[in-house]
């Protein structure tokens, strides 16, 4: 299984398959789960909505979680939960069990270990969980309900992750960071005045956060943005080129060629055969 870091799965595209949602009451059940000798066929979200817990895994190691967080536990796993807090006649927790792949169908998962991927879950995202859960009552599930909030409850995940990482690593350059994600035509040299350091130094940490050095990172972002516009067919090659601030039509046409080997033009007729 290939390890996606939260903070990586957020620019990854990911598919979940064979998604089920449930509330749970660990009350009358002696307040345990343990799948130890029995490795999780599943990925797993678990939300501690009415209940606090601890996890422990098959290497001993402790993971506390509070009220209202939720856990994520990786396929193949094996561990147990001590649920506290716990009363009858309510759900205790609601379990989301899923399959994780990526764009070739390979198993992914953001950690091997179980992690606290949402510290508090909010007010809009509680109601979605909520709704998901109610579907395992109907005799009709509407798999789509239960899927979107999976994703959701993902996204919120690699969102946070993401910011806590930029801002506790990178908390030099993560006014930088927010202007290349946003597709700013600010030039390298504006932005790393923007953050108090030099470009050089720029330069070093966006490639150690990014993997990719920051011209690459904007032209390959996007090029990758320009093919969706291209297919969309709402909009002329020379108004994407501007849209995606290039300097003009043939330096958009010139990179785009350059990154992904064939013209716009060319593109759109592979696209439409």
């Amino acid at each position: 299984m290939k390890i996606i870091p939260f903070q990586e799965l957020y620019h990854t595209e990911f598919f979940i398959s064979e998604p089920l949602a449930k509330g749970q009451n660990w009350f009358s059940r002696d307040n345990v789960y343990s799948c130890l000798d029995k490795p999780k066929p599943s990925h797993t979200l678990l939300w501690f909505k009415n209940c606090s817990g601890k996890i422990v895994n098959s290497e001993g190691e402790i993971l506390t979680v509070k009220k209202n967080q939720v856990a994520y536990m990786s396929k193949g796993i094996e561990y147990t939960v001590n649920f506290f807090d716990t009363a009858p006649n309510q759900d205790d927790s609601v379990v989301f069990h899923f399959q994780l792949k990526d764009v070739y169908h390979e198993e992914i998962a953001p950690t091997l270990t179980p992690q606290i991927c949402i510290k508090n879950v909010d007010s809009s995202l509680a109601f979605s969980m909520e709704s998901a859960a109610e579907e395992f009552n109907k005799n009709m599930v509407c798999i789509p309900i239960i899927t979107s909030v999976i994703y959701q409850m993902l996204a919120v995940s690699c969102i946070r992750q993401r910011k806590r990482v930029v801002n506790h690593k990178y908390k030099y350059i993560s006014e930088g960071i927010e202007l290349m994600d946003n597709n700013s035509d600010l030039t390298l040299n504006e932005i790393a005045k923007i953050c108090g350091v030099s470009e050089g130094y720029f330069r070093k940490l966006f490639r150690e956060y990014s993997g990719e050095n920051p011209v690459d990172f904007r032209q390959k972002h996007r090029i990758e943005k320009a093919k969706q516009l291209l297919l969309l067919d709402t909009l002329s090659i020379g108004e994407i080129a501007e849209e995606l601030h290039f300097s003009d039509i043939y330096h958009f046409s010139n990179t785009f060629k350059k990154i992904t080997g064939i013209s716009p033009q060319k593109y759109i007729k592979t696209k439409q055969k």
